[in-house]
């Protein structure tokens, strides 16, 4: 990893945040969350959490040393043509900033083909998703040409930008940017990849809604996990974070927003858009 606390300089933030219980029930039950009503009596959940205080250094002075194939995440350049006025039309989202998206992201990470399959306006620290989760996403995105898609790398990735809504191998990859800024308001921070042990640290859960079901990562908390945040995020500066790779030397990135102990009353809700794409670099 790039950054460490000879090279980032920038000030650290005493904060916290939650993390999954460690919990004996989890040897026979697996974590889920029903988001729908369930009968009466049947519990909703079973997944218990924690809080735990975290360090959290400013990675601004030493953001253009990250690199996503060796860090898992980057944050890079991007301006786009929405308006502010703009972000509550979905249509345009989807036929303007959604198209932009995958044009960045397909030229940031020399892909030949990315599809982008949800969108949210945005918290305990979490992997959005797992290896056989996106493969099933593959095939149902792709069902005439899947088998051979899953040939070659895929990735999902996570982008995440600021915007003004209230607080949004085969790769999965998501990309977070905010929508205003500064983000002095529950910004975003990210777990060194280099610091997590995948078989300790996490463990599946799935979230069940009425018709489909979708399994992430949840995080238990270790004393050697590393976390980074970019101070003062502003929207022409997007996060792209690795969620789960085909290629077993890819690792997911933990991330969570967080509560900033200067935030003033006076500071406005941290208001942003998350995109989710599957990241291909064969088959198409």
């Amino acid at each position: 990893m790039a950054v460490n606390k000879q090279t980032a300089g920038g000030a650290d933030v005493q904060t916290h945040t939650h993390f999954l219980q460690r919990d004996a029930l989890y040897d026979e039950e697996k974590p889920y969350s029903l988001r729908y009503t369930p009968p009466a009596g049947f519990p909703r959940a079973n997944i218990k959490l924690e809080r735990h205080g975290i360090r959290v250094r400013d990675v601004r002075p030493a953001k253009d040393d990250l690199s996503f194939e060796r860090d898992g995440f980057e944050v890079i350049d991007f301006s786009s043509q929405m308006k502010y006025q703009d972000w509550d039309d979905d249509s345009k989202i989807k036929s303007v900033y959604l198209r932009e998206v995958a044009d960045r992201l397909r030229k940031a990470l020399g892909a030949c083909h990315v599809q982008i399959f949800e969108h949210t306006v945005g918290m305990a620290p979490n992997i959005d998703t797992t290896v056989p989760w996106a493969l099933n996403m593959v095939r149902s995105l792709n069902p005439e040409k899947a088998e051979e898609i899953i040939k070659h790398r895929i990735q999902c990735v996570k982008w995440v930008i600021p915007i003004n809504w209230p607080g949004a191998v085969l790769t999965k990859v998501s990309v977070w940017k905010p929508l205003v800024g500064p983000v002095r308001d529950w910004p975003l921070a990210m777990c060194e990849p280099g610091t997590m042990d995948v078989h300790r640290d996490l463990e599946p859960c799935d979230l069940v809604y009425p018709d489909y079901v979708v399994e992430n990562q949840q995080v238990y908390f270790s004393d050697a996990f590393r976390w980074l945040y970019l101070s003062d995020q502003q929207p022409n500066e997007a996060w792209i974070f690795l969620q789960s790779d085909t290629d077993p030397s890819g690792k997911p990135v933990a991330h969570t927003a967080f509560p900033m102990p200067s935030s003033h009353e006076n500071t406005g809700p941290r208001e942003s858009i998350e995109v989710r794409a599957l990241v291909y670099y064969g088959g198409f």
